[in-house]
Formats: C-alpha cells, structure tokens, sequence
C-alpha cells in the first residue's frame, strides 16, 4: 500500500512527464517561444521544488521555515496578500501552523487561497509563499529577516529577541527611536506589573 507522500511524488512525476512529452511535440518554433517565456520543463522543475511547487515568476513573497516560526508576522507578507494578482497563501506542511495561524486569517479574510503542501522533492528552506495564478515577476521575493533588519536600524539583540513582551520605560525608548514600526509587537511594563515584580524582558529592570 503507498503512502501520501508516494502517491503525491507519482502524481508530480506523471505531470512533469506529461509536460515533457507536450513540450516534444510541439514545433521548434514553439519550443523556441516556450523556453524563452517559461525556461526547459526540466529547469522549471528544480525551480517549483525551491517554490513549493510553484514557478518562480508567480511568486510575490516568500518566507523561510525560521521567519514563520518567530513570533509576529512580516508586514511584507501582508502587503504581498493586497497585490493585485495574489490567489494563493502556500505553507509547507512541516510548518507548525500555530505560528501561521495570523498569516492563513488575514489570506482568507482576503479570499485568497490556502494550501499546505508536501513532497519529498521540495528542496531549500522555504516555508512560506504568496503567489498569483500568473506571472508578476517580483525582483525580490524574499523577506530580509526581521533579525537582520532590526540589527542594522541599532536595536540590541535583547530587545529583538523580547518580541510579545513587556519592556521597561528605558528598552520600550530605544525601541520607538530605532524602529517605531515594531511598538505594537510589545507592550510597557505597566503600574500593575510592577507591584507585581514584573521585570523587562530585556533588561531585567522593572
């Protein structure tokens, strides 16, 4: 008896097999206008393995395994469902979908389409992706890492690794000169919290 996977894994290679087979009964001239617009089917395949079986060119933005998994969501991935040709939020099956749960809200709150998907032949370590139904051609489909970007704006690592938690008057400052657009992704240590011996996730100050 196969398994899923195997029966997904026969069903992609009966499709690429097919592809090909079309592609070699077509004309040179129309082998020549086929490559130049969607690139050899063997090239394509490597190619949708990397996009979670999507061509590259429908891509908007994608993410990898480690950003879904942070807490907060990108505001690009956000942007990317507003596109005008956006159809379809595709998440990797391997994905825990508690940290997607916001992402696969707002794309149904927008129509679009959700998938989870698998195959043993996907390669690299895209976890996420909004695409369209046809090209849109986007130069830069990957999201620079929240880390990354907060580090080069001058945000202390202990404040970016706090995300989702409280921070004193002192960390929750440096936080809204540096990045404001991070704010509503914390909350300050109020009254309360500090009867309470509530100390900065950052900082450890109350």
């Amino acid at each position: 008896m196969t398994s899923g996977k195997e029966n997904n894994a026969n069903n992609k290679n009966d499709i690429d097999a097919e592809a090909r087979k079309g592609f070699k009964q077509k004309s040179k001239l129309e082998q020549t206008i086929s490559v130049g617009a969607h690139g050899p089917p063997e090239l394509k395949k490597e190619e949708r393995n990397r996009f979670l079986g999507e061509f590259r060119e429908r891509v908007i933005k994608a993410l990898t395994f480690g950003q879904v998994h942070e807490e907060g969501t990108y505001e690009e991935i956000l942007d990317a469902m507003n596109h005008p040709k956006a159809r379809i939020l595709k998440i990797d099956r391997n994905v825990d979908l508690d940290y997607a749960a916001e992402y696969i809200r707002i794309a149904r709150d927008k129509s679009l389409s959700f998938n989870t998907v698998d195959s043993p032949d996907y390669k690299g370590d895209i976890g996420l992706i909004v695409a369209g139904e046809e090209a849109v051609n986007v130069d830069d489909i990957m999201v620079e890492s929240r880390y990354d970007r907060l580090k080069e704006k001058g945000v202390p690592e202990e404040i970016i690794d706090s995300v989702g938690k409280k921070l004193c008057d002192s960390c929750f400052k440096i936080l809204a000169e540096k990045a404001p657009e991070e704010m509503d992704k914390y909350e300050k240590i109020g009254f309360i919290d500090r009867l309470l011996g509530k100390k900065c996730a950052a900082c450890s100050e109350d």
